[in-house]
């Protein structure tokens, strides 16, 4: 954890061959942090060959917020191939807190036709609580949207704990063909009524069904 382990750190990672010393390398990189380290880490993501590496280099990235660029992340997350990366990219964007990413990110998530891409894009909206991101999240979680697109939709709606969210989870509980996501719908507005405290989900939901109605 000492900066001065910058240097040589980057420079045994241009002629380490051992792939559990790369990762481990990576790893210390990442919590070390500095501008010497943060363009080989976005190039070991890039270019290395092993996939835990690069996994280790997409986590680390969330330690340089002042170097990043969310908006090349996101780039490189729309090519990403493998899974597990995608999944850690997506947690370090959404770390990164950039609201400004909103707009592009829907933009992107209506053009896109590649439903995993579609999802990991979804997932970072739904963490960002803005009007555009909002209104997304109403859309998708309408049964004219795939199963896991409604999915995220709801669980996004339910992290936000916005109130104007209860007449939409009321709609998913009892309309949403799946009934895994109508029991995580009514789950939800169970533990709001009761946060809230109401006397029964129908009392909750038949207020604010009523305010949405007056709005």
């Amino acid at each position: 954890m000492h900066k001065n382990a910058v240097k040589p750190l980057l420079e045994a990672l241009e002629v380490e061959s051992d792939v559990e010393v790369r990762r481990a390398i990576v790893l210390s990189l990442s919590l070390l942090g500095g501008n010497e380290a943060y363009p080989i880490l976005l190039k070991t993501l890039k270019e290395d060959t092993d996939r835990d590496t690069r996994r280790n280099a997409a986590g680390g990235l969330r330690f340089f917020k002042e170097e990043i660029n969310a908006s090349e992340l996101v780039a490189l997350l729309v090519k990403e191939s493998d899974k597990s990366i995608r999944d850690v990219l997506v947690s370090t964007v959404i770390f990164l807190r950039d609201e400004t990413l909103v707009p592009d990110l829907i933009e992107s998530f209506t053009k896109i036709k590649k439903q995993e891409i579609r999802e990991c894009l979804l997932e970072i909206i739904g963490s960002h609580d803005t009007p555009e991101a909002k209104k997304l999240l109403f859309e998708c979680s309408s049964p004219t949207y795939e199963e896991e697109i409604r999915f995220i939709a709801t669980r996004a709606m339910v992290k936000m704990d916005e109130v104007k969210f209860i007449p939409t989870l009321y709609e998913i509980y009892d309309k949403d063909p799946n009934q895994e996501l109508r029991d995580f719908a009514y789950k939800a507005l169970h533990e709001i009524s009761v946060l809230l405290g109401y006397v029964s989900v129908d009392q909750l939901v038949l207020e604010y069904i009523q305010k949405a109605k007056e709005e």
